[in-house]
């Protein structure tokens, strides 16, 4: 009994004293274990990078609605790759551990991604401009004109359209003819179409993917599902295509008349050379243009007197 009480008093002594401080970092197995927050904080401003980016992928609207978002996770990533003064248990920097401990380092693969195949992929730097300040964690972002140009004759389309379809809520027939909806809104249409072509086509000068899937988009809308495209003009462009398919033909025709003339009216026959006979006799030596005909002469008759032979005649060569 006695045994029992002491035993009972050290287990309830063990139980009541303070325990030991846990150790430093919650894993004391992982060397990385102060860089973890800093990688944690990575994946955040990465993944709230690629929601925005699927999101807005169809159509691919990236530069104009996720440069807030573009511009949170560069400006993180300059802060984890100057990670100098935070040391993992191994005395490495976090800057090294993030992008250089391991053979792959997969927050430097999704910035990567992120940076070459969406960003500049899409051809942002054509529609927004981002002014860095890494050093003090700012950058300024701002539209260049054109695409601000370009939003504000787009706008006025779609002003438009709303408004003649708010004015035509009632009439239901009317609204869902589209003609009258093409005569109000060709004017505001045309100069939007003007100048995106007019920037198209214009060297040196680009849009950002954003701007040319929207234009894209709003001709589909107004040729195919609107029905806006002017007949007239349809059958312009069916003139032109068969004017530029006339023109190849009278083209391809006296290209083979004049052929024909030029080599006398006469069908060329092509030689087989397997019907040839083999050529026979002494083959022509072949003469210098320099030599004359009476140098051919004087060299072809014997030297006169009984010594002189037909060895004495000098062989001929080619000069």
């Amino acid at each position: 009994m006695k045994r029992i009480l002491i035993g009972s008093l050290l287990y309830i002594t063990a139980i009541c004293l303070p325990q030991e401080s846990a150790p430093i970092t919650d894993d004391p197995w992982d060397l990385d274990g102060p860089c973890q927050k800093y990688v944690e904080k990575f994946a955040v401003v990465q993944s709230e990078m690629v929601a925005c980016a699927t999101n807005w992928s169809i159509p691919p609207k990236v530069c104009t609605n996720c440069y807030n978002n573009y511009r949170d996770f560069k400006l993180y990533e300059y802060e984890t790759k100057h990670l100098d003064t935070v040391y993992s248990l191994d005395n490495r920097t976090c800057s090294q551990v993030i992008y250089d401990n391991y053979l792959l380092s997969y927050s430097s693969d999704i910035s990567t991604a992120l940076t070459a195949k969406i960003w500049e992929k899409s051809r942002c730097d054509s529609c927004v401009t981002l002014t860095w300040d890494f050093p003090h964690n700012k950058s300024d972002v701002a539209f260049t004109q054109r695409t601000l140009q370009f939003q504000n004759l787009l706008y006025e389309w779609r002003n438009c359209v709303v408004n003649y379809t708010s004015i035509l809520d009632d009439d239901v027939d009317q609204r869902n003819n589209g003609s009258k909806l093409c005569s109000l809104c060709k004017t505001p249409f045309d100069e939007l179409y003007a100048y995106y072509w007019k920037i198209y086509t214009t060297p040196d000068v680009d849009f950002c993917v954003d701007v040319e899937t929207t234009m894209n988009d709003t001709i589909h809308l107004w040729d195919d599902v609107w029905k806006c495209a002017e007949k007239q003009d349809r059958n312009r462009d069916l003139a032109g295509i068969m004017i530029t398919f006339a023109t190849l033909v009278l083209l391809t025709a006296l290209f083979y008349a004049a052929s024909y003339i030029q080599g006398g009216g006469q069908t060329r026959n092509l030689v087989r050379y397997s019907r040839l006979s083999d050529p026979r006799g002494q083959r022509s030596r072949l003469l210098s243009s320099g030599m004359s005909d009476a140098d051919l002469v004087h060299r072809a008759l014997p030297a006169q007197g009984p010594s002189s032979s037909a060895y004495d005649v000098p062989i001929h060569q080619t000069r």
